[in-house]
């Protein structure tokens, strides 16, 4: 017997009759702790993928923040 997977394969979506882009260089983890409570709460950990840069957060704006500040120096390293 052959199991199926839980969640449907990835696929493209359309915005405004565009494909979305996900380029793997602007992916990230995001791990959280079972007691946050997002927005309002957040205790986790997010890393980069092809970076490996790693954070830990507390809040919302260190999340924020964090993906910023990759994103940017992504774009100038281009």
């Amino acid at each position: 017997m052959q199991r199926k997977p839980n969640t449907p394969r990835s696929q493209p979506r359309t915005t405004s009759g565009r494909g979305l882009e996900l380029p793997p260089d602007r992916a990230f983890v995001l791990h959280l702790d079972t007691r946050a409570q997002p927005p309002r709460r957040m205790i986790g950990r997010v890393e980069h993928v092809t970076s490996g840069r790693v954070t830990h957060v507390t809040s919302l704006g260190e999340l924020l923040s964090f993906l910023a500040d990759v994103l940017r120096e992504q774009a100038a390293g281009d």
